[in-house]
C-alpha cells in the first residue's frame, strides 16, 4: 500500500502527466503533413518546463519592489498587464526562442512554429499546475489542464505568429507585427488573469474571464489554420484526419476525470468524489464541447490566408448547417465540420454524381464530373465548384453545398449535397465571401460516388 507522502506526491504527478499528454497528443494529431521528431517535443516540453524559474525571479524582484496584486482595481488591473501578463508571456517566449535556436534545422512548415511555441507553453502551464495541485488537490486537473494550459498555449502561440508571421507569409511589417502579436498576448494573459483575481462586477466578472478565453480559442485555431494552409507538405486526404481531433480532447479529459473521482474517494469519500466529478462537469462542460469540436474544425484551402479576426469560437447562422440549438436558436462552431470537409477526398478525380430526386434507375443515370475547387461564402458556408459532364461532350458548372442535416448520405456511404446554379455569381473569387448560398438558385440535391 502507498503511504500519504507517496499519496500527495502520486496525484499531482499524476494530474499534470495526464494533462500535458492531452495537449501534445493534439499537437501531434494537429500537425498531421509532416510530424516531428520525439526528441525535438521533449527538449521543447523540458525548457518550456524550466521557463517559471526565470518568471519567479522576475516577480522575486516585483515584490521587492512593492509591486504586487493589492486588492485595489487600478493597482491589480496594471499588474495583472505589466506583471503577470509581462512576465509570464516573457518567460516564455525566451524559451520559444532557445528551442528555435536549437532544432532550427528541422522547422521545415508553418505550424512547426506554433507547435513548439505551444509545448513550451504546455511545459511552463504543467509545472505551475503541479504547484497547484499540491496546495489545492488534484480536483482541480480538469479545470486546470481545460483552461489554464490552454490560456499558456494561446497566447505563446499569439507572440510567436506575431513575430514570424511576416516570414511565412509575407503579410504586414515585422517590427509591427512582432509588437501587436505580442502586445495582444500580454493583454489577453493580463486581462484573463484580472477578471479572476478582481471580481468588480461580482459573479458577473468571471463571464468576461471566459469570453477571453473562448475569442483567444478562436483566434489560436485562424492562426494554425493559415499556418496547415501554406504547408510545403498540403495534402488534403491526410488532413480530413483532423476533423476526429475532438475525440483526443474528449479522452484526456475523461482520464483526468477519473484522476479526480479516485483523489476524492481516497482523501474524502464517494460523495465527495461523485459531486466533484458531477461539478467538473457541470462548470467545465460546455467549454469543453466547444473547445473540442473547435479545435478539430479548420478551414482548408491549399495557399489561403485567412484574416485573423476577434471572434467567438461559435455564431447563431441561418445557412441550415447548425451542430445544435441553445434555446432554439441554431448554433455553429466555426470551421468545417466532418459532413462538409468529406467531398475532399473526392477533390482531383473523376466522380459520378446521382440526382437524388430520381428514383428510376434507368432515368438516373450517373453524369460524370469532378470537383474543382472549395469556396467560402458569407458565414462560412462550404461550397464546392463542380463541374458535371453533359452528354454532347459539353458540361455545366454549379457549387455544391454539403448537406449537414436530414438525411445526408444515400446508403450510409455517398454524402449528399444541394446543387446550386453558378451561373448568377460574380466568378471573381473575391466576391464570394460576400454571398449568402440563400442568394443562389437552388436546383436539386444529388449524390457522390
Amino acid at each position: 500500500m502507498l503511504n500519504s507522502e507517496q499519496l500527495d506526491l502520486i496525484f499531482p504527478m499524476a494530474g499534470a502527466i495526464c494533462g500535458a499528454l492531452l495537449w501534445l497528443s493534439y499537437f501531434k494529431r494537429i500537425d498531421v503533413l509532416e510530424s516531428e521528431l520525439d526528441t525535438d517535443i521533449i527538449i521543447a516540453f523540458c525548457i518550456g518546463f524550466l521557463t517559471p524559474t526565470l518568471a519567479l525571479w522576475i516577480y522575486y524582484g516585483l515584490e521587492i519592489s512593492g509591486f504586487n496584486f493589492n486588492g485595489q482595481y487600478i493597482n491589480d488591473f496594471i499588474y495583472s498587464i505589466f506583471g503577470v501578463g509581462v512576465t509570464e508571456e516573457i518567460s516564455k517566449l525566451i524559451g520559444v526562442l532557445i528551442v528555435f535556436k536549437i532544432i532550427k534545422k528541422r522547422i521545415n512548415e508553418p505550424i512547426d512554429y506554433l507547435v513548439f511555441a505551444g509545448i513550451v507553453a504546455l511545459g511552463f502551464s504543467v509545472r505551475e499546475n503541479f504547484i497547484y495541485y499540491n496546495n489545492y488537490g488534484s480536483q482541480i486537473a480538469t479545470g486546470r489542464t481545460l483552461i489554464s494550459c490552454l490560456i499558456h498555449i494561446i497566447n505563446t502561440s499569439i507572440c510567436v505568429y506575431g513575430i514570424y508571421r511576416f516570414r511565412l507569409f509575407n503579410k504586414g511589417n515585422k517590427i509591427i507585427n512582432a509588437v501587436i502579436g505580442i502586445s495582444i498576448a500580454v493583454l489577453s494573459h493580463g486581462l484573463f488573469d484580472f477578471f479572476l483575481v478582481q471580481p468588480f462586477l461580482g459573479d458577473f466578472t468571471s463571464i468576461l474571464a471566459t469570453i477571453v478565453y473562448l475569442v483567444g480559442i478562436n483566434f489560436w485555431l485562424q492562426m494554425i489554420n493559415n499556418c496547415v494552409n501554406f504547408s510545403p507538405f498540403f495534402n488534403y486526404q491526410k488532413l480530413a484526419s483532423t476533423t476526429k481531433l475532438y475525440t483526443t480532447i474528449f479522452t484526456w479529459y475523461i482520464i483526468l476525470l477519473l484522476i479526480e473521482l479516485a483523489y476524492g474517494y481516497i482523501y474524502f469519500n464517494v460523495h465527495y468524489a461523485l459531486t466533484q466529478i458531477y461539478t467538473s462537469i457541470i462548470r467545465e462542460g460546455f467549454l469543453l464541447v466547444i473547445v473540442s469540436i473547435r479545435a478539430s474544425r479548420l478551414k482548408i484551402n491549399k495557399r489561403k490566408y485567412l484574416a485573423i479576426k476577434l471572434q467567438l469560437p461559435f455564431y447563431f447562422t441561418k445557412n441550415e448547417d447548425e451542430d445544435f440549438k441553445l434555446l432554439w436558436i441554431p448554433i455553429k462552431i466555426r470551421g468545417e465540420n466532418e459532413k462538409e470537409f468529406q467531398f475532399i477526398k473526392y477533390m482531383g478525380k473523376d466522380i459520378l454524381i446521382y440526382d437524388v430526386t430520381q428514383s428510376n434507375p434507368i432515368s438516373n443515370e450517373g453524369k460524370k464530373g469532378r470537383l474543382l475547387k472549395k469556396y467560402f461564402l458569407k458565414n462560412d458556408t462550404v461550397t464546392y465548384l463542380i463541374e458535371i459532364d453533359n452528354n454532347d461532350q459539353t458540361s455545366n458548372i454549379y457549387l455544391l453545398k454539403p448537406k449537414t442535416s436530414g438525411i445526408t448520405y444515400i446508403n450510409g456511404i455517398y454524402p449528399i449535397g444541394n446543387l446550386y446554379d453558378y451561373n448568377i455569381i460574380n466568378h471573381e473569387e473575391v466576391q464570394f465571401s460576400n454571398i449568402s448560398y440563400k442568394d443562389l438558385k437552388y436546383i436539386h440535391d444529388v449524390y457522390i460516388i
